[in-house]
């Protein structure tokens, strides 16, 4: 009776001890994620996402205002040089002036958008010798800018 008293009380224990652990386990195992911790890494990914779609979306329009301008300048160097190969073009030109490249019989066309200024003015102590500076902006759009190309051209 001893024997089958202390095996009965060693079966209770360790019942006890199993459905403690069982309880203890329970309550401090993380076995998910909470609402809370999903919701806090939704928004940093969503506010990580809208960064990085922003500095696309920048760099995008920054690509295509640089390709507009690349084209503005060429068409500028493209005049002066078409100025300086034939110097015809400014014949009979007296004294400082501003006339658009519209006006002249240019072998270039213009990029869409764009209009080219031309400046002149004879270079200081000398008879044939014109300063030259073609200025080009834009007709329209959301950014307005101005681009530059100086050069000296041959007038006869």
């Amino acid at each position: 009776m001893k024997f089958n008293l202390l095996m009965q009380l060693q079966v209770a224990n360790s019942t006890f001890n199993r459905s403690n652990h069982c309880l203890r386990q329970s309550v401090y195992a993380e076995d998910g994620l909470t609402l809370l911790e999903v919701i806090v890494s939704l928004a940093l990914t969503l506010i990580l996402i809208g960064g990085l779609l922003n500095l696309m979306l920048l760099g995008i329009n920054n690509v295509s205002q640089g390709g507009g301008r690349t084209a503005a300048c060429i068409y500028a160097s493209s005049l002066l040089e078409e100025m300086k190969a034939r110097p015809e073009l400014l014949a009979g030109v007296v004294g400082p002036g501003q006339i658009s490249a519209d006006s002249m019989p240019f072998l270039p066309c213009p990029p869409p958008g764009i209009e080219a200024q031309i400046e002149y003015k004879p270079l200081a102590g000398t008879q044939h010798l014109y300063i030259v500076n073609v200025k080009v902006l834009t007709t329209g759009g959301n950014h307005q800018w101005e681009e530059s190309v100086v050069g000296v051209v041959p007038v006869p």
